[in-house]
């Protein structure tokens, strides 16, 4: 009875992890844009966007034109497939930010006059499934390990 309690509780669990990544996470980690008007001073308006998004962690890419690449950490690119930042002109003296939406609605937060834009492109699915499989694995291993470790060196 014991044993069938304990498979109960890890189930529950479980179905709670894979209800809060696919609820609750999927709001986090869906791709976004922002357009943020660009200020008087289009120097100090650069350097402050960069500098707030290379405070997230974000490192960036050498320029490749107008378009401004910023990459996500390895640790969170692993996890949860955190895709990368873009920054390009959207014309009309606004800046296109397009990334993952924690991220970049709070860098949207920062600036007056900043709206979200429909974003049309693909989302990132299949890598958000990878990083729930691998954290799910690591779940499964640990618990795993603990089951044995119990097993073997625990009270009988």
């Amino acid at each position: 009875m014991k044993t069938a309690v304990g498979l109960l509780i890890m189930a529950l669990v479980f179905g709670l992890v894979i209800y809060m990544l696919v609820r609750r996470v999927w709001r986090l980690y869906r791709v976004i844009s922002v357009s943020i008007p660009v200020a008087n001073d289009v120097e100090a308006f650069s350097y402050r966007l960069t500098e707030t998004i290379r405070g997230l962690r974000y490192r960036e890419n050498p320029p490749a034109g107008a378009v401004r690449t910023f990459r996500a950490p390895a640790w969170q690119q692993w996890a949860v497939g955190l895709q990368d930042i873009r920054l390009e002109p959207a014309g009309s003296g606004n800046v296109l930010l397009t990334g993952p939406a924690f991220n970049v609605s709070l860098i949207g937060r920062g600036y007056t006059g900043a709206r979200m834009i429909p974003y049309a492109g693909p989302q990132p699915v299949w890598p958000l499934l990878k990083g729930m499989l691998k954290i799910m694995g690591v779940g499964v291993g640990f618990f795993a390990a603990s089951g044995v470790a119990l097993f073997l060196f625990g009270p009988r």
